[in-house]
């Protein structure tokens, strides 16, 4: 097995046909026993209603002869975890870019909070993986912090790059430290088993750095890895919580650079050397996750409903075993997409052979349920290019853009036993 990553993609599940899709590829769905507790109370949840395409206009043929390697639809996000023996440490959960300011995403991440208070038992804790403003004006930041007031358990946050900007200069950082004195990255913050790790991944990826942030940055990798370390140290499980994936953001026939490929493998190398188990982000307003050795790399998709993507929030398990989670999408548009992803047991060997057998049918479909309802992406880039998406299906981290955005890829290195190029 080679040392090159696979990608763990994005389910859907059809919860009318009890189907359920990966990559793409709907799978027929055994049923499972469940555990006697409910994950929210019995009250229920007012969805508002919303014009969507029917489930019969989506679906492609099934295909019932591979495996679904741990995805299943949800007929009820709420409903119990299944009993599969084993213990859960905890459950918490993930919002991304709630971009408070925007239209009525205000109304989205009220929502999403009422939803978490109303859990039965409630998680342990919240993280919510940047851009929480849309443009962090005062009275943005003042919205933001009294829909939060709101939340019943706790939670942890990190900056993003509409709360920082791409270009985090000294006096940018100031306001948010000024808004946010208890949040100075990076922290560690112990739930239970597990520890997040928080860190502002805009001083690793700013498009103008000057000498002072760039010292910054330099202490933050430090303290970080120092953090990590001695959070293992510790016996704990560490998730790292930031705002901009280290995955290179691939669009029809482009690929962007997220992280600089220096930093980037810098990066792995060091969750690789440390075991860390996940990295928690979102930026990218996506649903992807990916494994590189042992860590996740899960991208959550956005509170917010910018560009007509469907909003969800991510409700973690925490096994003695492992990680799965549930993508619970909130309007009655989007509610037959949420899904539940067990990741118990999945590795990079799981996924080699399913891209390779990928048809160009089942990569489109793919790529369209990777944005729910994201109407920009289609109009920007209508051409999907399926060589080079497959090949970074297959190798994410070792395709990089030729400049900071590039309609062609470039190779780190040669992968033993390939040929050169694409």
């Amino acid at each position: 097995m080679s040392s090159f990553i696979k990608p763990v993609v994005a389910s859907i599940g059809v919860a009318s046909l009890g189907l359920v899709a990966l990559g793409g590829l709907f799978i027929e769905q055994s049923s499972a026993p469940e555990e006697a507790q409910a994950t929210v109370a019995p009250e229920p949840i007012e969805i508002a209603a919303a014009p969507s395409a029917a489930p019969s206009e989506i679906l492609p043929e099934v295909e019932p002869s591979r495996p679904n390697l741990g995805f299943r639809p949800l007929t009820d996000p709420f409903g119990p975890w299944p009993l599969d023996g084993r213990k859960t440490e905890l459950t918490f959960v993930q919002l991304s870019d709630t971009h408070v300011g925007h239209d009525k995403d205000h109304e989205t991440f009220e929502r999403a909070i009422n939803v978490i208070n109303r859990m039965n038992p409630r998680p342990a804790f919240v993280v919510i993986s940047g851009d929480l403003t849309d443009h962090f004006s005062p009275p943005q930041i003042k919205l933001f912090k009294k829909l939060l007031a709101k939340l019943k358990v706790p939670v942890n946050i990190v900056p993003g790059n509409h709360d920082g900007m791409f270009s985090p200069t000294q006096k940018r950082r100031s306001w948010w430290s000024r808004e946010f004195p208890e949040v100075k990255t990076p922290y560690r913050a112990d739930h239970g088993p597990v520890t997040i790790i928080g860190v502002d991944s805009q001083l690793w990826n700013a498009r103008n750095r000057s000498r002072d942030v760039a010292q910054v940055a330099s202490q933050q990798w430090a303290q970080m890895e120092a953090l990590i370390s001695q959070a293992r140290a510790d016996g704990q499980r560490v998730m790292v919580l930031n705002h901009i994936p280290a995955v290179p953001t691939f669009y029809p026939a482009r690929l962007a650079q997220s992280w600089t490929t220096p930093r980037m493998h810098a990066y792995l190398d060091m969750l690789d050397r440390h075991g860390v188990e996940a990295e928690l982000s979102g930026h990218v307003h996506r649903d992807e996750a990916y494994v590189h050795n042992k860590t996740f790399f899960l991208t959550a998709p956005p509170i917010s409903q910018k560009y007509t993507r469907n909003a969800s929030l991510r409700h973690f398990r925490v096994t003695d075993q492992g990680l799965m989670y549930r993508q619970i999408y909130l309007y009655r548009h989007g509610e037959h997409l949420s899904y539940e992803f067990d990741l118990h047991g999945v590795d990079e060997a799981n996924f080699a052979a399913w891209i390779d057998t990928m048809s160009q049918r089942e990569l489109a479909r793919l790529w369209s349920y990777r944005y729910a309802g994201d109407s920009m992406t289609e109009r920007w880039f209508p051409k999907l290019d399926f060589a080079m998406f497959r090949s970074y299906l297959k190798e994410p981290f070792e395709h990089q853009p030729i400049g900071k955005v590039s309609q062609r890829f470039k190779r780190r290195r040669a992968p033993r036993g390939r040929r050169r190029g694409l």
